[in-house]
């Protein structure tokens, strides 16, 4: 079944290729964390050596620092486990159309709860199957982001 499936680049809309991705990394280091200097250091280590952890991860997790993976259009269009061999080739630019969930603005823990909630997804299937009319699946898909963010306002 794995050669069977096959990746795509995001489709383009009217002015540019946009995707949001699920998997971009954030980090942050809290104002209450317990050891600062001790989270930062790891920031700063975890970036130096994230050439190991992308490939020990098998290129899950792309790099935040294009620079911290230089030869990254070469190593995924050589993947030894995927079939083909250069199946993740057309991801070799996903860096320049790939953006934060979130996108125009910041990833925040608003957002993240919203994204988590599949609530878009969740719309889109009522409508599909039957279950809801556009308008009321819209309505409330609304009413739930409303909850979500005036639960996180000023947090």
């Amino acid at each position: 079944m794995n050669d069977k499936i096959m990746v795509s680049r995001a489709l383009k809309g009217p002015v540019r290729r946009l995707a949001a991705e699920h998997v971009m990394d954030c980090y942050v280091v809290w104002d209450f964390a317990e050891n600062k200097d001790g989270a930062q250091q790891f920031l700063i280590d975890y970036m130096d050596t994230f050439h190991d952890g992308f490939v020990a991860g098998q290129f899950y997790n792309f790099p935040c620092f294009p620079s911290t993976v230089p030869n990254l259009k070469a190593e995924i269009s050589n993947d030894p486990r995927a079939v083909p061999a250069n199946k993740y080739a057309v991801l070799g630019d996903v860096l320049d159309w790939a953006t934060n969930v979130g996108y125009p603005g910041y990833a925040t823990a608003g957002i993240d709860e919203a994204f988590k909630a599949f609530l878009i997804p969740t719309m889109f299937a009522k409508v599909a199957r039957g279950d809801e009319t556009p308008e009321n699946a819209a309505s409330a898909a609304e009413a739930e982001y409303k909850r979500i963010f005036d639960r996180w306002k000023g947090k």
